[in-house]
């Protein structure tokens, strides 16, 4: 146990950067509820706790390297509105491959990191356990994507690649959503193997949506001009996991 320094300070805050994230293949994560989940489940990934005092007694039992931190230390490295009293240096997950017949998500550029996440924690919630994401989509171990998602990012394997080779050769079970497709609940769920989301404003691209031969949507009931992709995905992901 050891007192946070400024040198240790310096380098946590440089995680907050992707380009940096990368180099080290580290993350600066905040939040109990977060860390204790990750501390239970994948340990060998926790590196290091940044802590306030209060919280030793706490985690001392998990046999890490334990910096002690004031708030006001805490206040320079956190990217929440308050800082949390338990963070911790995170290894980056490493990916599993897909298998062929499991079911999977393609996101087509989607930007928002709270819908990001929120969609990796619908899938772990729905058993899906992989998400291949088209060039463009917003990066899946940012923090505000993994504050969303919570430990979901590190259970649901994220693949980023170009998406039309997987389509092409899977043109039979993938299905792309949009505002005018067949309503989804006339689609038998066995007949769906690949759910494909698109981007926020423009929905999927032309590029893509040329090579899909099936298009599903959600009937619209009321006056709403659109619903959320977030939303979308947990109405459409409850079907595709039946």
């Amino acid at each position: 146990m050891e007192k946070l320094s400024q040198q240790k300070i310096k380098d946590f805050k440089k995680l907050q950067l992707k380009k940096h994230r990368n180099a080290a293949q580290l993350l600066y994560l905040e939040g109990e509820t977060l860390i204790k989940d990750l501390l239970a489940e994948f340990p060998q990934l926790v590196l290091t706790l940044v802590l306030t005092e209060d919280k030793l007694p706490e985690f001392e039992q998990y046999n890490k390297e334990l910096l002690i931190a004031p708030f006001a230390d805490l206040e320079k490295l956190t990217q929440l509105k308050t800082p949390k009293k338990v963070n911790a240096i995170v290894k980056y997950p490493k990916i599993k491959p897909w298998k062929a017949g499991q079911k999977a998500l393609l996101l087509d550029q989607i930007q928002d990191p709270g819908n990001l996440g929120t969609i990796i924690r619908t899938a772990d919630w729905f058993g899906i356990q992989h998400i291949f994401c088209a060039p463009g989509t917003t990066d899946y171990l940012s923090p505000k994507v993994i504050h969303a998602s919570m430990a979901s990012a590190f259970r649901v394997q994220l693949h980023y690649q170009e998406l039309a080779p997987m389509i092409k050769k899977y043109a039979d079970q993938t299905f792309g959503t949009y505002m005018d497709g067949t309503d989804f609940e006339q689609i038998d769920p066995n007949q769906m193997q690949f759910l494909v989301l698109g981007h926020e404003g423009h929905g999927i691209s032309d590029n893509l949506t040329a090579l899909l031969k099936h298009r599903i949507g959600i009937p619209q009931k009321g006056r709403a001009e659109s619903l959320n992709v977030a939303v979308a995905a947990g109405i459409l992901l409850q079907h595709l996991s039946k």
